[in-house]
């Protein structure tokens, strides 16, 4: 069965209560399994891809996502050994279009089980339809082995849906308009962490830092962005070298997708209150929610702000 966790670690530390909540999806429901890779049968040479649309409902950063496999990777005609594979993973938006790619080698080792791609690290500002396809490099003629992946015949995830699409080269694989929808869901595994914090007051010791909400929000065209900068006894590799006394303080605004549109600040600031006011006047930017960060040495911290224009 699908299910969604969040664990929730609570750091007390003053008056602040932190939230490190860590995001999943996973759907290990098995009853099925489906071709997956090239076919060495006179006559039936292909190579099989496969995806799975996955419905993300908060802000997150992705940090890997797994199919399962449930056997070795082997031709029809093999002797029963397994061979070292690579498989191409596509992170895409809803229309199919490619945001990453990353690629994991499989040993000749494995036998059955998740195999994950690790390190996407790529944030989800705004709940959405996300697909994930994958498929063997060489699959269609230079390496014809494959697997079977692990299904759900019952479809048991409601929020997506399964794909397959037979490719013979790295382009084919990339384009997907004409991927075919599958009965089935697969086994996928998706793990991140919320963006989010909660405060429940400023902290009272200055010796933390701290990022406001920016006000006005919503806000046409000018809002003010204020933060804590906290003393810094020791020099860190963050600071500039002979400055022992002063951080690199850097705070973006990002749209819904995740892409910077723009930069509030980025200098170095000594400890510290601080208020910078910022107007979007010269930014051709639409009405909607955006999201700023800021990051200081070991820091960082996102929040929302709307622009009504």
């Amino acid at each position: 069965m699908p299910f969604i966790v969040f664990n929730l670690v609570f750091m007390l530390l003053f008056s602040t209560v932190l939230f490190a909540q860590d995001y999943e999806i996973k759907l290990d429901s098995l009853n099925a399994g489906g071709w997956f890779g090239g076919d060495d049968r006179t006559g039936h040479q292909r190579n099989v891809a496969i995806a799975q649309s996955v419905f993300i409902e908060e802000p997150i950063t992705i940090d890997s996502f797994s199919f399962f496999f449930t056997s070795i990777f082997d031709s029809v005609n093999g002797t029963g050994g397994g061979h070292e594979v690579i498989l191409k993973l596509h992170f895409r938006d809803s229309t199919g279009t490619i945001l990453q790619t990353f690629s994991n080698v499989v040993t000749d080792t494995f036998t059955g089980g998740w195999i994950t791609w690790s390190n996407i690290n790529y944030n989800i500002l705004t709940s959405g339809e996300y697909i994930f396809s994958a498929y063997l490099e060489g699959g269609y003629d230079s390496i014809q082995v494959h697997s079977s992946l692990g299904c759900d015949a019952n479809a048991g995830y409601p929020n997506g849906e399964m794909y397959i699409k037979e490719v013979t080269n790295y382009t084919e694989a990339e384009a997907w308009g004409d991927w075919s929808r599958h009965p089935w869901d697969s086994n996928f595994w998706l793990k991140g962490s919320l963006i989010t914090a909660d405060f429940n007051d400023k902290p009272i010791s200055t010796s933390q830092y701290f990022l406001e909400q920016n006000y006005p929000n919503p806000f046409n065209p000018t809002t003010n962005f204020g933060f804590r900068i906290p003393a810094l006894p020791a020099l860190s590799a963050d600071r500039p070298a002979g400055r022992a006394n002063v951080e690199f303080v850097s705070l973006k605004i990002y749209d819904a997708l995740g892409r910077e549109v723009a930069v509030v600040i980025e200098k170095a600031l000594a400890p510290g209150e601080y208020n910078f006011p910022f107007s979007i006047s010269h930014l051709p930017l639409s009405s909607g929610v955006y999201f700023y960060q800021m990051k200081a040495g070991n820091y960082s911290e996102t929040k929302k702000l709307i622009l009504m224009k």
